[in-house]
């Protein structure tokens, strides 16, 4: 099979969905391929833990109807057999497993992250050992512990499942397997769990909700080792020296950027794909977006990947439109992390610096109040991060005060110990902020500012 397309997007998630609609904007005509190693339409990955929970179904995971890939004359070839395997820049052709031959005008790469199996002696010859970021990798998982349970309770025992990594991910797969196994652990290098988007003392609040639900989190504590019997993990040989049986592990100890096919074919690489404003890398006539981009940090100027479901969107309509050449397309310069999950009944809210550095100029408010954390942090007279636990009413608004840098000397102090309010915000930004859409050859009063 063989075809020649303008557009072809290498990734069918929330980039390469949202690139998608971003030529269709601009580009009717132009024939458009998707292609996915993934059998699927699109859907939400962040919602795989809600669908073993029963909090959402199968039929509501997909992030389009079904007839949104004819409507948008979209094709798509979706299946391991077409996987991408090689990029030829220079013939603007893409290969895949299957030996099918894509010749492309343009090409956009969003391929997302891979999971990190981390080199503990057993992890890679244990069957029973499962990643938890697509859907059938969660369906397999679901299926694990069902049959876990089953053994184990034929046994007269509880069933018990290890979960190596207390990130996002891993203890969003610890919430989720509640309900199918006995017995729950999280293992956790890093001295507290979320160690990316808690400080010490967020994460020990909500340790301690968790353990209440039956997860039990180890920070400090990973695997040295696991014990494999015919082909299947038993037990995790810890690094305080004791050992735990298991019926199966999660690994979720990280991600990486999806980068080989591009660094492959010689794309310039820093800690993600390096790209301009538009996205475009250093290949001809292929942009990137999601996962693999490395981005600027707004707080700190660092560079880095963000890997983010709002940001995958947002790349990927920044890089569609430059593909299709809209008029005034526009330009993805820097951002900062946002982090809004729950757990059981918490909710947690995370934005920017979190966990300053002590001599960097920064001053820290924090306050607990039973299973509520809340915690700001100032650099320069400004809101530079924030932690929400259990107390997550109106977090836009100090999203908004990093976003736009506001002064905190132009704020009341009591928005920082109480909800805050639109009124709270300083009178011109509060006006930019309730129309935001308003035509913008107006000023506040609706006259035009010139003719």
């Amino acid at each position: 099979m063989a075809a020649s397309v303008d557009y072809l997007i290498i990734g069918n998630s929330a980039a390469g969905i949202s690139a998608a609609e971003a030529i269709r904007k601009t580009d009717r005509e132009g024939s458009v391929l998707i292609v996915g190693s993934e059998p699927h339409s699109a859907y939400g990955r962040p919602l795989i833990s809600y669908l073993l929970e029963g909090k959402t179904t199968l039929d509501e995971i997909w992030l389009k109807p079904e007839d949104f890939y004819e409507k948008n004359r979209l094709e798509r070839w979706l299946g391991p057999e077409f996987q991408v395997t090689r990029l030829d820049p220079a013939a603007h052709r893409a290969i895949c497993t299957g030996g099918e031959q894509i010749e492309y005008r343009r090409c956009l790469l969003a391929t997302g992250s891979v999971p990190f199996m981390p080199p503990i002696p057993g992890l890679g010859q244990a069957a029973n050992v499962y990643p938890f970021i697509t859907l059938d990798q969660a369906l397999s998982v679901q299926e694990a512990a069902r049959a876990a349970t089953e053994r184990a309770h034929g046994a007269n025992r509880p069933s018990r499942c290890v979960v190596i990594g207390a990130g996002l991910i891993g203890l969003k797969a610890a919430e989720a397997l509640c309900g199918f196994v006995d017995e729950v652990a999280v293992l956790e290098m890093a001295p507290r769990i979320l160690p990316a988007v808690l400080d010490q003392e967020g994460a020990q609040v909500l340790q301690r909700q968790l353990a209440s639900r039956g997860i039990t989190c180890l920070p400090g504590v990973t695997a040295a080792s696991i014990e494999v019997e015919q082909g299947s993990a038993v037990a995790c040989h810890l690094t305080d020296d004791t050992v735990m049986a298991c019926d199966f592990i999660v690994a979720a100890v990280g991600v990486r950027p999806n980068s080989t096919l591009a660094v492959e074919a010689g794309a310039r690489q820093g800690r993600g794909l390096v790209c301009d404003e538009h996205l475009r890398t250093s290949l001809a006539d292929v942009w990137a977006a999601g996962d693999l981009v490395q981005v600027t940090d707004a707080i700190d100027g660092s560079q880095h990947p963000l890997a983010l479901w709002p940001a995958a969107v947002a790349q990927g309509g920044v890089a569609g439109a430059a593909m299709a050449e809209a008029p005034e397309a526009p330009a993805y310069s820097s951002a900062f992390a946002v982090n809004a999950v729950d757990f059981f009944d918490s909710s947690l809210l995370t934005a920017g610096c979190i966990n300053p550095l002590d001599d960097g100029g920064f001053t820290v408010k924090t306050e607990v109040d039973g299973d509520a954390y809340v915690k700001f942090v100032f650099r320069e007279g400004r809101l530079v991060g924030y932690i929400l636990l259990n107390r997550s009413a109106n977090a836009g608004i100090y999203t908004a005060l990093i976003e736009n840098a506001v002064p905190v000397d132009q704020l009341d102090p009591a928005m920082f110990s109480a909800t805050p309010e639109n009124l709270d915000f300083p009178q011109p930004l509060r006006w930019a902020r309730l129309h935001r859409f308003y035509p913008t050859d107006r000023d506040q009063r609706g006259w035009k500012e010139s003719c």
